[in-house]
């Protein structure tokens, strides 16, 4: 019985973004990857830990995985990428790809005024940023008005974190979000 050929990557349609106004969170993600896409699901591997450590977190109240993009609205967690385009790894990315997604991103995140950016990896913070310092956690500059926090990758590639690192990563990042709601009378995306 003869495979069905592979579907083209640059016919794989993009994940949707997964935003509203005045979340707590955007989690920002590189780019889908093509199973990823193919799924329509966001950080869809078994493997990925971004689903098991959200949930360990406390940043949501119950257990969730791909499949619950929606409900982390709700929850006042938005999801989106710095690039749409669906790829086997990031090699496949060029600089322009990387720049012109940057600046989407950073209107997006302008328009629309959490009251964090988490991106997911180290690479999307440093791209997004133009970091030379990169390092977990919070960080000091802030994106489309936004703060700014960085999680190490959660792909099953990074085997640098454990999930312990990255749940702790998380943990902070509620910390975070828990100290800036509140401050009152503030609109999200201008609170400290």
């Amino acid at each position: 019985m003869a495979r069905s050929p592979e579907p083209d990557p640059d016919r794989l349609p993009s994940l949707p973004d997964y935003l509203r106004h005045d979340l707590d969170i955007v989690l920002v993600g590189l780019n889908p990857s093509r199973y990823s896409a193919q799924l329509g699901r966001y950080f869809a591997r078994r493997q990925n830990r971004f689903w098991t450590a959200l949930a360990a977190s406390g940043l949501v109240p119950e257990p969730v995985g791909p499949g619950d993009e929606a409900r982390l609205l709700g929850w006042g967690i938005g999801l989106t990428d710095v690039v749409k385009r669906p790829t086997r790894g990031i090699h496949e990315l060029g600089a322009e790809e990387f720049r012109r997604g940057a600046q989407q991103l950073r209107n997006k995140i302008a328009r629309y005024g959490p009251r964090v950016v988490c991106f997911n990896g180290l690479t999307g913070y440093r791209v997004c940023c133009q970091a030379k310092q990169v390092r977990v956690g919070r960080q000091t500059e802030r994106f489309g008005g936004a703060r700014v926090f960085a999680l190490p990758s959660t792909s099953p590639r990074n085997a640098h974190y454990s999930l312990s690192d990255i749940t702790a990563a998380m943990q902070d990042l509620g910390r975070l979000r828990d100290e800036l709601k509140n401050v009152p009378g503030v609109a999200p995306s201008r609170r400290l």
